[in-house]
């Protein structure tokens, strides 16, 4: 028995060496202990486990399942544990659509989470069930910049104040401005297009700064020794003055952020503070890929991780007998089932003498091993139990087929693997477009890329690929607009390229040119909506239906609410116009319904990663950029070693941006 005893202790400290897989960074001081000189860590370290744009992705990776273990096998080596969310959980896959983020939220307070920020994508399924879902979190959201413009304050709580020992850390949250533009507008406004909600935006980002630095303040003022940001921000490709390292060039006072929204994995990236310090800025990427790992350690140092791995491992923790408690009614609670009172009995026989005589105030030891999944993953059994329960509710539904298809359709460029859908044209985006302009009417369909979610992987395509695809719930429209919205839409989408936006524009029944020597000379009001262009447009040879767009004439465009009714994107040149067919059907039933008409199968139309053009013959429905032949020799070495071509039309070479950068450097 000793021998056995011994065995199991040497393997716990094995467990204990190999928990996980993951990337390291060095340590630095911290921005407020290089100045303070005197500031110093918690007793023993303080563990900081974060997430990021998990997208429902309950199952996916990692999954929830290994994040409630690894939180588990942290809260085994230190008691100061905490787990916080950077936003963007309850949004981007059945799961939540069908739920309206409901189940995301009982897994979430399965795991244990302490903090959690409102992204963008929280409030997709419009202001009262968002605000309904907060008031379910247990751990609640927090936001120093999500403000009533009637009350003048906050929403939520600016921040969260966590003792470990004698030592706070504040916990601030912080949303981005671009929640306007990155979901419904409408679910921020009154019935009279009033906003009444507001992120603390403007024209040059200073409002937005101010609010946070006074809430940093306040959290310095209140005895905060650390200050983390937790914020839905994001570095690149999103709007500059509230990227993260924007913000932290323009307040003090902060350690760190944990930031999201642009879907980076970023282990650390050192931003200078507007007193230039050094401030660390981490991101896990999406859909719970990594586990982000913060450490406080009790020097003050701050180290980061992004956990790739969880490993399989018994994990012990204690329970505390109250007034009226048995083992079995223990068993039922901690551990799911009364029938397993004897694991607790076995646990802690050094303790009871008798199974049914146990007496309040006495510790037990609760042993739970980890479960593996059906991916291979190991798993918390708890949040295992819950998510397999949550996904037989709606498996059936979910699961009936709707057609096939030979070809990957997908958001990604094939050759790299990057995502593709927000700067480029792809099959599936294509497919998308065509969706709204058949199924519902159309001249021109129109789809954003930021609305187009997850690849369809060849085979059998079910309603829970299309659902994944269109997770929104935006309802299909058809409205009359003039040719001239038209080019300021595309103009507006084509705003960022090279670089990604989400109102990047797929369409159908139309094609145009990007060419992106031309600088963007789009004019935003202070929420990122469009205003004017002012000066030349980047988007030219625009054709409808084969034929140069007339813009003082009248189309039928068929796209979503979102978009057409909602100044989506900061599409706000549709505002007002008329609305022919209104909330037809969802989207996800068009893309469906779509495909289903195509009599089951995908045609060879769609074969192409990078888009077929249907409704232009053989070129593409988007062309990024124009190369003139007598150019393209000088870049030809070049072109053949790092770019990929994408067809040649006449004296046109249509090529990738590295390409175009080549020529013009």
């Amino acid at each position: 028995m000793t021998g056995r005893t011994g065995k199991r202790r040497f393997l716990g400290l094995l467990w204990s060496l190999i928990l996980t897989c993951s990337l390291i960074t060095g340590m630095f001081m911290s921005a407020w202990a290089q100045e303070a000189g005197t500031v110093k860590g918690a007793d023993q370290d303080i563990v900081v486990l974060y997430t990021n744009d998990v997208h429902c992705a309950i199952d996916e990776n990692i999954g929830y399942g290994g994040l409630a273990l690894y939180k588990k096998q942290m809260m085994n080596q230190t008691p100061y544990v905490t787990l916080v969310d950077a936003g963007d959980a309850i949004q981007g896959a059945p799961v939540g659509t069908l739920s309206e983020g409901g189940y995301i939220i009982d897994i979430m307070n399965q795991t244990g989470y302490d903090v959690a920020v409102p992204g963008n994508h929280e409030f997709d399924y419009g202001m009262p069930r968002f605000l309904e879902l907060a008031g379910k979190l247990n751990c609640g959201y927090y936001s120093c910049n999500f403000i009533s413009t009637a009350s003048g304050q906050s929403v939520f709580a600016p921040y969260k104040m966590i003792s470990y020992g004698d030592t706070q850390v504040a916990y601030v949250g912080v949303s981005t401005p671009e929640s306007f533009t990155k979901s419904t507008p409408a679910y921020f406004q009154d019935a009279n297009g009033n906003y009444i909600y507001s992120f603390c935006e403007d024209a040059d980002g200073t409002a937005f700064y101010n609010q946070v630095q006074s809430a940093v303040d306040s959290a310095r003022a209140e005895g905060a020794e650390f200050v983390i940001l937790v914020g839905h921000l994001g570095e690149n490709g999103i709007t500059e003055r509230w990227s993260a390292g924007s913000l932290i060039g323009h307040i003090r006072g902060v350690d760190a952020c944990i930031d999201g929204h642009s879907h980076e994995t970023t282990l650390s990236m050192i931003v200078k503070d507007a007193d230039g310090k050094d401030v660390i800025v981490t991101q896990t990427g999406t859909k719970l890929a990594n586990i982000g790992k913060m450490t406080i350690h009790t020097d003050g140092t701050i180290s980061t991780e992004l956990i790739s791995e969880v490993v399989p491992s018994e994990v012990n923790r204690t329970y505390t007998v109250q007034k009226n408690d048995s083992l079995s009614r223990i068993a039922k609670r901690e551990l799911g089932s009364y029938d397993r009172w004897r694991e607790i009995y076995d646990s802690n026989r050094d303790k009871i003498s008798d199974p049914g005589t146990i007496y309040p105030g006495m510790v037990l030891t609760i042993r739970q091993g980890s479960v593996v999944n059906e991916n291979g993953r190991a798993v918390d059994p708890d949040t295992h139990s819950l998510i397999e329960q949550i996904k037989g509710q709606f498996n059936e539904t979910l699961k009936t087929p709707l057609g096939s298809t030979a070809y990957k359709l997908t958001i990604k460029d094939e050759a790299t693997g990057e995502r593709r859908i927000r700067n480029g044209e792809t099959n599936l985006g294509d497919l998308a477009a065509d969706a709204y302009r058949v199924q519902l009417g159309a001249d021109i369909g129109l789809c954003n890329g930021g609305g187009v979610r997850t690849d369809i992987e060849s085979g059998t395509i079910t309603y829970e690929d299309t659902l994944a695809v269109f997770p929104f719930g935006n309802m299909g429209c058809v409205a009359e607009v003039t040719g001239q919205q038209i080019k300021d839409a595309l103009e507006m989408g084509a705003k960022n390229y090279p670089e990604e936006s989400g109102g990047f524009m797929h369409v159908s029944g139309l094609t145009y040119t990007i060419d992106s020597s031309v600088k963007s000379s789009i004019k935003v009001d202070d929420k990122g909506n469009f205003v004017s262009v002012d000066g030349p447009y980047r988007v030219t040879d625009i054709q409808v239906g084969g034929q140069p767009i007339d813009l003082n004439k009248t189309y039928t465009v068929a796209s979503h609410n979102y978009m057409l009714k909602s100044g989506g994107d900061g599409m706000t040149m549709f505002n007002g116009c008329n609305i022919i067919k209104d909330e037809v059907m969802v989207d996800v039933d068009v893309l469906s319904t779509y495909i289903q008409g195509l009599g089951g199968s995908v045609s060879s139309e769609y074969e192409n990663s990078e888009g077929t053009g249907t409704d232009c013959g053989s070129g593409k429905k988007i062309v990024l950029m124009k190369i003139p032949a007598e150019e393209m020799e000088l870049c030809r070495d070049f072109c053949a070693e790092k770019c990929i071509l994408t067809g040649r039309k006449n004296d046109l070479i249509y090529a990738s941006s590295h390409l175009h950068n080549r020529k013009r450097s």
